[in-house]
């Protein structure tokens, strides 16, 4: 197997573990906040599990198998139910980003761990599929911390600023909505035009990166 071929089944396997293990696990914890706050909504209809099979989208999880980014199925909250809603609503906006970054923490102490644990191919192949793991994970949480409409960020934004914004947003939102749109989409490819001159999007996803990475330096000095 070439290099670029072992990077290919890595890259795929990578993704795959994020439709297996880190999206259920971002779900589950999102049902838990909304359970703890009143609303069992997801655990009645089944979705207060980490069974992937209940949280995949067909067309999210194609996206995320191709381009390494994509969704799942919403989970079923009222937020109607919860004792308090809109602190409900803050939390599990939270929860989104929050599990992700913390899945990413995750995977990159094991890739880090690994690397030092297993010799030869077998060892190398585990460390990167779990870095990459992380680093999709980084990359899905920075873009829900996006302070735009449909992502969590925006959510965040919405409901801990006063209600000016939120009247302002109602009057606007059809052209808020579809402007937020092409903002998300010059985000997603400015750096690629610009070959990384321009690409806020980026920054932050590496900032995000390089500070999770300095949760492994523990690793080194342990197995090392």
């Amino acid at each position: 197997m070439d290099l670029s071929t072992l990077e290919t089944v890595m890259s795929f396997l990578s993704r795959a573990l994020m439709l297996l293990l880190v999206l259920p696990v971002i779900n589950y914890a999102k049902g838990m906040v909304a359970k703890k706050q009143g609303d069992d909504t997801a655990e009645m209809a089944g979705y207060l599990t980490l069974n992937p099979m209940k949280h995949l989208d067909l067309l999210g999880s194609l996206m995320i198998l191709l381009c390494g980014f994509g969704w799942s199925k919403p989970m079923p909250i009222n937020y109607n139910r919860m004792r308090n809603t809109k602190k409900g609503i803050i939390l599990v906006a939270i929860t989104g980003p929050l599990s992700l970054f913390i899945m990413s923490i995750i995977c990159k102490n094991i890739s880090a761990v690994v690397s030092y644990i297993l010799e030869g191919m077998a060892g190398l192949a585990i460390a990167i599929i779990f870095a990459l793991l992380a680093s999709i994970s980084v990359c899905i949480g920075v873009i829900h911390l996006l302070p735009l409409p449909g992502m969590d960020g925006f959510t965040l934004l919405y409901y801990l600023t006063g209600n000016k914004f939120a009247s302002w947003y109602h009057r606007n939102q059809p052209v808020i909505d579809q402007f937020s749109f092409y903002i998300l989409i010059f985000l997603f490819f400015i750096g690629r035009l610009t070959k990384g001159a321009l690409d806020p999007l980026g920054w932050m996803i590496n900032l995000f990166d390089f500070v999770f990475g300095l949760t492994t330096l523990w690793v080194p000095m342990v197995f090392g």
